[in-house]
């Protein structure tokens, strides 16, 4: 009975994860689904269900908050490609200066393509703007979508592909 009343709770947190628009949960919430089951045990089963449908669940954190965020080979068809190379320079920046960014110097260094690009990028939640603390952070959603991309993602790595090859 223990074991079928665990792979209902799998299949329960399988499918919340799948059906969630934002395709990420916190990692409290997982929790609370699973208290009376060892979570560890829970979460690696459902990482299993996941990757058996072509799904990878990656956890990351943010706001001092773990997230579990699906994902999938390739690329997302609605950012574009200069959208992926703003992602990746900020991301690059934030892990390289500070993961808390001024929103001044981000609209400065990218006042070309604020309005279209980046504002597409904190419209679909990839970086979250707070005007409060005057910063601009990559979310989970952010991270997890570069995954896939670019591997060894930082600042020299990234300034490197923009630099031109003297003869």
């Amino acid at each position: 009975m223990e074991n079928q009343d665990i792979e209902k709770t799998v299949r329960i947190i399988t499918k919340l994860i799948l059906t969630n628009p934002q395709k990420l949960i916190r990692e409290e919430d997982l929790k609370t689904l699973s208290s009376k089951h060892d979570f560890e045990d829970l979460i690696s089963d459902v990482y299993t269900n996941l990757q058996n449908v072509g799904f990878e669940l990656i956890k990351t954190k943010f706001f001092d908050q773990s997230f579990y965020v699906l994902t999938t080979d390739g690329m997302d068809d609605t950012i574009s490609p200069s959208q992926y190379g703003i992602l990746a320079l900020i991301t690059a920046l934030s892990k390289e200066l500070d993961e808390n960014l001024p929103i001044k110097d981000i609209k400065e260094l990218f006042s070309d393509v604020w309005n279209s690009d980046v504002k597409f990028l904190i419209d679909n939640d990839y970086l979250r703007e707070n005007e409060d603390l005057a910063i601009i952070r990559v979310t989970p959603l952010g991270k997890a979508i570069l995954k896939n991309i670019i591997q060894d993602l930082r600042l020299k790595n990234l300034l490197n592909v923009f630099e031109e090859e003297k003869p």
